[in-house]
């Protein structure tokens, strides 16, 4: 089974520091988990978007509204949203949900902002730019982390928390295709005593394309390779995943289930560097699995070949089973993901550690400690493999 996880994870995408080196002076990153900005109610049970005004309450069904004209340099055009819900859950009760929705623009738009809402018991909701062509209107049980971890989209959002706004730096945006296709991916669990209604709201501001500069992306990097012993503490070691030359890096979070205690996070010149530089968790926050706070670095940490990330993460199971990688909230996961430009399309990098050598008895060799897609050779053909498991 772990051998198959690992092959799920590796398959993606076939398809400030004023003494930091290699960035631009600056403050270090500050939570931005809570948004200032205005949030309009949650959509009603229609099964579709709307696009509204950014300070307006949107009617069912509404269409886009031009606000283009608007003094400010970069302000909303208008905003997109969308919604995964409603279904009720018993106390104890887990499962993820997702829906497949079509946007309502008729032309290409650049989103400047994400903002999302959760109701009670969520564990996380992941917002995907999907590669699917057919709506799925109705919520449906699906699996953690699918559309990440076997190339069908990638992530946009991953979030964790009640209220949360990713808002880019001025002049960088995110690239929507006419009737954009997103998956909205659920995940509740229900640890209140009473029965809860599971609902989770997205929205996208997006501004007029004169303004943007740079296309932004994803970086989703971590490890499946670890075991924590029931009612035991473990650590992983240090691993490093690099950042391509001429990137920039400008907000960052880290993921762990419910028995993760920390995901820290270093600048490092080179996979040698013996002194690496702090960047998460933000300076005086700590990590909460149930809400990590996001980092953002203003201005954002710039990377030259060679140099990349340092991360490590910790975990106290207080359970009486092991934990080991799992989608499950009674499993473990250690991930961190960032956001950069200029954009060369989405990244996913793992260090395989002791699966490398599991891997032989498909027929694999020579996995490297850093294995990065698209880029490597590997990522085109283990769907293949994926197909006869």
């Amino acid at each position: 089974m772990r051998l198959l996880i690992f092959t799920l994870v590796i398959c993606v995408t076939a398809c400030a520091l004023d003494t930091l080196p290699g960035s631009d002076t600056g403050p270090i990153g500050t939570d931005v988990s809570k948004s200032d900005s205005e949030v309009v109610d949650p959509q009603p049970d229609n099964g579709v978007d709307t696009a509204v005004p950014d300070t307006a309450v949107p009617d069912t069904g509404a269409q886009p509204v031009d606000v283009s004209d608007d003094s400010s340099s970069q302000s909303v055009e208008m905003t997109y949203s969308l919604f995964v819900g409603d279904w009720s859950m018993p106390s104890g009760a887990e499962i993820t949900k997702c829906v497949v929705k079509r946007l309502t623009n008729t032309e290409e738009v650049w989103v400047q902002a994400i903002r999302t809402v959760l109701s009670q018991g969520s564990h996380h909701m992941v917002v995907y730019k999907s590669d699917d062509t057919e709506e799925r209107l109705e919520p449906f049980s699906c699996t953690p982390f699918t559309e990440t971890l076997t190339g069908g989209g990638y992530p946009l959002i991953i979030t964790q928390i009640a209220e949360e706004t990713l808002a880019f730096p001025e002049g960088v945006a995110l690239r929507f295709e006419p009737e954009q296709m997103i998956r909205l991916e659920a995940h509740f669990l229900n640890y209140y005593p009473e029965e809860i209604v599971a609902h989770g709201d997205v929205f996208f501001d997006t501004i007029n394309l004169a303004d943007v500069e740079h296309e932004l992306d994803m970086l989703f990097y971590g490890t499946p390779d670890f075991e924590v012993p029931a009612g035991g503490t473990f650590q992983t070691p240090w691993h490093f995943l690099d950042v391509k030359d001429g990137k920039k890096v400008f907000a960052l979070t880290g993921h762990t289930h419910q028995y993760g205690t920390n995901v820290e996070v270093k600048f490092g010149n080179s996979i040698d560097d013996e002194d690496p530089i702090s960047v998460y968790p933000p300076e005086g926050l700590v990590f909460d699995w149930a809400e990590a706070p996001v980092a953002q670095y203003e201005p954002a940490l710039s990377f030259t070949e060679g140099q990349g990330f340092f991360y490590r993460c910790t975990w106290d199971n207080t359970s009486n089973k092991k934990l080991t990688f799992g989608e499950s909230a009674t499993d473990e996961m250690c991930f961190f993901w960032a956001y950069y430009y200029p954009s060369d399309g989405y990244r996913f990098c793992i260090n395989p550690g002791s699966y490398a050598d599991q891997a032989s008895a498909f027929g694999l060799s020579n996995i490297p400690e850093q294995l990065c897609c698209p880029e490597h050779a590997l990522c085109s053909l283990l769907p293949l493999l994926i197909g006869n498991l």
